[in-house]
């Protein structure tokens, strides 16, 4: 990540803190308001070929796949993902690029308070509409719009996406989304729009899923039906109605499941498909805090994996990492918010995680001390220092064992913050 990143001026902070103050707590079950000001902003039409990619997990990867390919063959690009580890800069990237001129952000800020009015938004509405703003004054050719929650009421719905991607359907967020996945894909499914291809990466798909699908005609592209792709010893192929791409890298930091999503999308969209470009796309993409091995002797390895479908993927690569590596111990520390399911998060790693760290999380809605502790083993240790955690499993660890930092964004940016001052 970019040092100058790191510094937002006086002024960006006091737009941020106006923002949170003055708009709306609850996530509302429309967007008309967020339609109605993105009307009075002109953001219609939107001219940049549109991809909104939705889902419970994965959506980051996707969005950096599709990203660093289109840039490669030429593209102007926008990108737009959230949460952010640090600052807003983070979120919002032009041509593989964030925008550190605070002068930007401040007078999209401006005008978007301007024309509000007295209609108010919720600070994700708020921010995604400027961004959307930045995004139309560039004339991109390529938009990504990851979409922060669930789809049909997100903020980035008030775009018309060219493309729609669900990457999975799982149950998260049940107290907004709906308790079954039924209710989440339906949710998730609110992104499509008539006669488009809508790429799924879910091979279990919802009845609800389907009901849409039609409802809007689009074009069904699902895993393990229109699209696949198989592992081999020391390369993977992608499948599809179109033929083989053989002989991908497997040594990506990115899931071979995103990246084969991301390909099943491009290979439906009307930009060509290059091979080379594919190849450096795979091989040099690279996502922060994703199986994130950041030190050796121990190993240390931070992942936002913060609920059940994450979790069994970081397991299952946490385990094959072990045996890789012939590592000896693990050391878990996890912290999470209070709205995610903690409880099936924890049990997935309850035979991989020889000792146990937690801690609560400095976000108000935090998992409490004993929300996390009523799931843990019984010796699991609390320490509500992040740096006191780390500073002991360091000089407790041996250079085979591995610290897996784990849970929401904000533990592993409280990570990120100590190995930065500290570890070199």
């Amino acid at each position: 990540m970019k040092k100058n990143i790191f510094n937002e001026s006086n002024l960006l902070k006091k737009w941020f803190n106006f923002i949170k103050k003055n708009c709306l707590n609850d996530f509302d079950d429309s967007i008309d308001r967020v339609f109605l000001i993105a009307k009075r902003l002109n953001l219609f039409p939107f001219s940049s070929f549109v991809i909104t990619v939705a889902g419970t997990n994965g959506k980051g990867s996707t969005c950096k796949i599709l990203e660093q390919y289109f840039l490669r063959l030429g593209y102007t690009v926008g990108l737009y993902t959230s949460p952010h580890f640090f600052y807003h800069y983070e979120r919002v990237r032009i041509n593989g690029k964030y925008i550190t001129n605070d002068n930007i952000y401040i007078h999209v800020f401006y005008l978007v308070s301007i024309i509000c009015g007295d209609t108010l938004l919720t600070y994700f509405e708020f921010i995604t509409l400027s961004i959307l703003l930045i995004f139309k004054n560039y004339y991109l050719d390529i938009v990504i719009l990851e979409v922060g929650l669930g789809g049909r009421l997100d903020a980035t719905n008030v775009i018309n996406p060219d493309m729609a991607i669900i990457t999975n359907i799982a149950l998260d967020h049940v107290s907004i989304l709906g308790k079954t996945r039924n209710m989440i894909g339906y949710e998730k499914s609110g992104i499509f729009r008539k006669k488009i291809p809508v790429i799924i990466g879910d091979c279990n798909i919802p009845y609800s899923v389907y009901q849409q699908s039609y409802k809007f005609e689009v074009y069904l592209y699902r895993f393990q039906y229109e699209w696949n792709w198989i592992k081999y010893k020391n390369f993977w192929n992608f499948y599809d109605h179109l033929g083989v791409i053989s002989h991908l890298p497997i040594d990506s930091k990115i899931s071979i499941f995103n990246i084969a999503l991301a390909i099943a999308a491009i290979r439906v969209s009307p930009f060509q498909m290059n091979d080379r470009a594919l190849q450096k796309t795979i091989r040099f993409s690279y996502l922060l805090g994703r199986f994130d091995v950041i030190h050796k002797r121990p190993y240390i390895i931070l992942d936002v994996a913060h609920n059940p479908h994450s979790a069994i993927f970081l397991y299952n690569k946490l385990k094959q990492f072990l045996i890789n590596h012939s590592c000896k111990k693990v050391y878990g520390v996890i912290g999470m918010l209070s709205t995610k399911d903690v409880k099936n998060t924890i049990f997935t790693f309850k035979d991989i995680i020889d000792c146990w760290y937690y801690k609560t999380l400095l976000h108000e809605k935090t998992a409490s001390y004993y929300n996390l502790k009523k799931y843990l083993p019984y010796n699991a240790n609390y320490i509500p220092n992040m740096q006191h955690i780390l500073c002991k499993l360091l000089n407790h660890a041996h250079q085979k064992d591995v610290i897996l930092i784990f849970g929401s964004f904000h533990i592993v940016s409280e990570a990120m913050i100590f190995f930065k001052k500290f570890i070199t």
